[in-house]
């Protein structure tokens, strides 16, 4: 199943969560460039003991069978981190997985199950729930890990695959 970010018919809404919940002053927004792509850019800062800046999207349909799924990305040659969330999960947690852009190239990024830790505001979660692709319901990204200063990450698709 081939998901494009841009189309309204596979995304019900996308929402941006920045570190100004917890009293930081990181700024980010996301809008449809001319190619048809979601363009997510802003500016991270560690003031106020800030430092992320994220987005989210809820799918409109079920994920069929999948053991893998892969994201195609034009960066800027930071560090993201993919998030995946399932109704199994307590509010805040995630499954995530980081991955490296490249400056100005589409790269794209395969992950099975076994890629993704539980975290919860950075921490590790003990005895989380297993992932199954096809609960997921919600995908988001971040950018973080003190990378502080201006970012952009163009997202372009997510294709959950049956065989890897």
């Amino acid at each position: 199943m081939l998901f494009h970010f841009a189309d309204k018919n596979h995304f019900e809404h996308w929402q941006i969560n920045n570190d100004t919940v917890m009293g930081g002053v990181s700024q980010s927004q996301i809008k449809q460039n001319q190619q048809q792509e979601l363009l997510f850019t802003g500016n991270v800062s560690l003031d106020n003991n800030g430092g992320f800046a994220s987005t989210e999207f809820r799918f409109k349909h079920q994920i069929s069978a999948a053991s893998a799924l892969t994201i195609a990305v034009k960066g800027d040659g930071k560090v993201y981190q993919l998030r995946l969330k399932t109704p199994k999960l307590s509010y805040g947690e995630a499954y995530v997985a980081n991955f490296t852009t490249q400056a100005g190239m589409l790269t794209k990024h395969t992950f099975t199950v076994e890629d993704f830790t539980v975290s919860f505001r950075g921490r590790t979660v003990s005895n989380p729930p297993a992932l199954s692709l096809m609960d997921v319901d919600r995908v988001g990204f971040l950018v973080a890990q003190k990378q502080q200063g201006p970012f952009a990450i163009e997202l372009h698709s997510i294709a959950f695959d049956a065989q890897r």
